[in-house]
């Protein structure tokens, strides 16, 4: 990403293209190729063949070689795996690299610190975007791997709706994942209700009309949100919600139930705090709390606590 290097070696501060963006520190790029023999035999068969060529690789023979040479190179080529463990595990949701490489993203700004990792304001060919960058490690210890690819799957399968933030890239490299969103320029609702505390009754009705929409066409779909406030509700440059962090969310058929604990505890519905299995409509139960919260800016938590005590 970025312009190529054209003479020799140079020194640029920026990220490595195999992770898809610059790398945010002084390095030197070559033009001479990758030093095979400074890489292990194990090394060479748990890493991607994909990253370089294998050394097991099999060529064709010089017509003086032995038989018995070609027959010790495909033994030593059926040790050689064609994805590292920890790389497939996150396939085919997250390719192995950037499938944008020829044009890289540069770094503008650091913008939210997520569960798993940042969130950077980034560039690429004239376009903002948000890029949300994840660490396998915390992935794998919260054992959050299927939630991180349900994110991915859900929020590109629905990012061409009006009111939902467009997934357009994602990829993964040796210890970190990648997620690419669209850049909304507006800023979050959390951040207005700070600023104004109480909105008017019309910019209420409004934002409660388009979360509506949005919340009926995922379920309609088969999704549970599971995570609505207004941290996650951001808005564009003409004052429309834009819906984004599907981190939650679940594929869940409409009208089936699920049974797991989470979300943001004051906008939780009493059902899930309960442990009772939960349907669609804890989504219905956030949007109203939300709502409230426009209007008098005060939560209803206190609701779900009174719930719970009488049951």
């Amino acid at each position: 990403m970025g312009n190529s290097n054209s003479s020799k070696s140079s020194v640029s501060k920026s990220y490595s293209s195999e992770d898809g963006i610059h790398r945010d520190q002084q390095h030197h790029h070559h033009h001479h190729g990758f030093d095979n023999n400074q890489i292990s035999h194990s090394q060479r068969s748990l890493q991607s063949l994909n990253s370089f060529t294998s050394g097991f690789s099999f060529r064709r023979q010089n017509s003086t070689k032995s038989g018995k040479a070609i027959a010790r190179t495909y033994q030593s080529s059926r040790d050689c795996w064609p994805s590292a463990h920890i790389e497939s595990s996150f396939l085919p949701v997250f390719p192995a690299h950037c499938p944008t490489r020829d044009t890289e993203f540069s770094f503008l700004e650091e913008v939210a610190q997520g569960a798993f990792g940042q969130v950077y304001k980034v560039k690429q060919a004239g376009s903002l975007y948000a890029l949300k960058v994840l660490s396998k490690y915390k992935v794998f210890k919260d054992n959050a791997v299927q939630q991180v690819k349900d994110e991915v799957q859900i929020q590109k399968a629905c990012g061409h709706h009006t009111f939902v933030v467009n997934c357009p890239f994602n990829w993964q490299s040796k210890k970190r994942l990648y997620i690419v969103t669209d850049f909304v320029s507006g800023g979050e609702l959390h951040q207005l209700l700070k600023n104004c505390a109480i909105l008017p009754l019309a910019v209420v009705q409004l934002y409660v009309a388009q979360l509506a929409i949005v919340l009926d066409f995922l379920h309609n779909a088969g999704v549970i949100y599971r995570d609505l406030k207004p941290e996650n509700i951001l808005l564009d440059n003409e004052g429309n919600v834009q819906l984004t962090d599907f981190g939650l969310s679940k594929w869940l058929p409409y009208g089936n139930r699920t049974k797991t604990v989470c979300g943001t505890l004051k906008y939780i519905a009493p059902e899930v705090l309960a442990k009772e299995p939960y349907g669609h409509a804890v989504d219905w139960w956030s949007l109203g709390v939300v709502a409230c919260l426009m209007l008098t800016a005060q939560g209803v938590g206190g609701l779900s606590g009174l719930w719970m005590g009488l049951n």
